[in-house]
């Protein structure tokens, strides 16, 4: 029987959850209530990025996790670099996979088994990566969007798309997850509508509210692109040595 997990630094844990085995936090975390945590998952760990560029394992960001979700064996999630890694309610996070430093998983997110999500990524809510998939750093995955079994996801994925393949391409609308998430009649048609012609609902519809925040999601990703010629090489250049 478990005893609880192994625990370093400043780590709030709320109540009912459940710790197998050979777990590990390391803090600054806030856990809520009612998470699984299979054996050997490690929460907070230190990424690479932190090693390289000597970042205090215990520095000021922290992990946020929020109520009711899943951890499958030996899933990691990184501590950040920046301010904070977070998963929000309800969500799975399958046995093997990875969550990178500065990751925002939304609520009821399925990551399956295997999957590697890049750092400062976004998947939001009822979206997800199906068996072995890969999401390239700095890339967003919109509200109800999957991205199919292997597939290499290196751009980001508009709200309702069901992707696949390497690189992942759009195939169709994700019905299921339309049907999962409990669309009412009216938010299924304003959704169809906008994945038909581009046009967003007027007003604070659930739609509407979604594009916005897909949008500001991708917007706060920055560098969603791949460098081309030398010209982007000397402006990425450029605004490195201004940060240093």
């Amino acid at each position: 029987m478990a005893t609880g997990p192994t625990v370093t630094g400043d780590v709030a844990i709320g109540r009912r959850n459940t710790f197998a085995p050979g777990v590990v936090i390391y803090g600054p975390a806030v856990i809520g209530d009612d998470n699984f945590f299979g054996a050997y998952s490690v929460i907070g760990g230190r990424c690479r990025q932190a090693h390289r560029r000597s970042v205090a394992r215990h520095g000021t960001g922290a992990v946020h996790i929020g109520n009711g979700n899943y951890f499958g064996e030996h899933s990691v999630v990184h501590g950040p670099i920046g301010n904070v890694t977070v998963v929000r309610d309800n969500s799975s996070v399958g046995a093997g996979t990875v969550l990178a430093h500065d990751t925002h998983t939304g609520s009821h997110v399925t990551l399956s088994v295997n999957c590697v999500v890049g750092g400062h990524s976004v998947l939001l809510d009822w979206s997800g990566l199906g068996i072995g998939s890969t999401l390239h750093p700095r890339t967003v995955m919109g509200q109800w969007s999957y991205a199919g079994m292997a597939a290499v996801v290196t751009r980001t994925v508009r709200p309702g798309h069901l992707v696949i393949g390497n690189p992942a391409r759009p195939l169709r609308p994700n019905y299921e997850a339309f049907v999962r998430s409990g669309l009412d009649a009216m938010s299924l048609t304003q959704l169809r509508e906008f994945l038909e012609t581009g046009e967003i609902p007027e007003g604070p519809v659930l739609v509407s509210r979604a594009v916005a925040e897909f949008e500001t999601a991708v917007a706060q990703t920055v560098r969603n692109r791949v460098l081309r010629s030398w010209a982007d090489v000397e402006s990425e250049r450029s605004r490195a040595v201004a940060g240093d």
